[in-house]
């Protein structure tokens, strides 16, 4: 089935947007409508069970981390022959590390409050300690743990950005939290550091100095080569980067797409 998107500009390079759990493509709204991008093609995507893609009547494959990576890389063969980078935030950078095959066409990947899975380290290993998080892998969490959890997302951006953010919270299929939840407790299909690290691509790395949920150097650990040879911080930003920071995020897209498209 194919996954709904929306399209903005017509450059000859593309920048591909990948949201993360319980959100959709707007939550790039504002980073995509910076001058700096203007030059190229900008796709966001919606995954399944989220804004306008389809509900799944197959939950249990579908909306498992390597059911949504199934569903993102069969929406990329629509651009195999375009060169483009992938931008992700949280799940959609668990999603993006776990395309299998790494499409060839994908220039480099950039990666918002990246939650990367290996042999050696899982979900839990991610979170800070004391964090709660249930209400992004149950079903029907309370009224209580969703806002919890959008506080622990945002933090610079106000109150209609944050009840915006848990209108689009409820309209996602209650399925695709509670199906993610239960595989992610498995353990992972596949070794998600090593996956992107051999697609031999730029990986660039950035968390918001105030991020809410992951702990922001557990990669230093890992062998993944980071762009620039460091992770990125941008102040005055939580989880959802792309939310509080929008225009800082967009530079940082920016200098990141003129590396990965410049002739080598």
């Amino acid at each position: 089935m194919n996954l709904y998107s929306e399209t903005t500009g017509n450059g000859g390079h593309f920048l591909i947007f990948v949201h993360g759990n319980s959100q959709s493509l707007h939550t790039w709204d504002n980073v995509i409508a910076q001058p700096v991008l203007q030059k190229y093609t900008k796709v966001a995507v919606d995954l399944p069970g989220h804004g306008s893609s389809f509900r799944s009547t197959n939950p249990e494959e579908d909306y498992t981390a390597k059911g949504l990576a199934a569903h993102l890389n069969a929406f990329l063969k629509h651009y195999a022959d375009k060169k483009y980078i992938l931008i992700g935030t949280s799940l959609g950078t668990s999603i993006i590390s776990e395309l299998n095959p790494f499409p060839a066409s994908c220039k480099g990947a950039l990666l918002s409050a990246a939650m990367l899975s290996s042999k050696n380290i899982t979900v839990k290993d991610m979170i800070q300690p004391n964090i709660g998080v249930t209400a992004a892998f149950q079903a029907h969490p309370s009224e209580e743990e969703i806002d919890y959890l959008i506080d622990r997302f945002i933090y610079l951006a106000g109150d209609e950005v944050k009840k915006h953010y848990k209108t689009v919270f409820k309209q996602t299929d209650p399925d695709m939290r509670g199906y993610l939840g239960q595989s992610l407790g498995n353990p992972p299909a596949i070794d998600k550091v090593a996956n992107i690290t051999s697609a031999g691509i730029p990986v660039a790395v950035v968390y918001g100095e105030q991020e809410g949920i992951v702990q922001a150097d557990y990669l230093n650990r890992t062998i993944l080569p980071k762009w620039r040879d460091q992770i990125f911080r941008i102040s005055d930003a939580g989880h959802c980067i792309e939310l509080d920071q929008p225009e800082a995020m967009s530079a940082l897209i920016g200098e990141f797409a003129e590396d990965c498209f410049r002739e080598k």
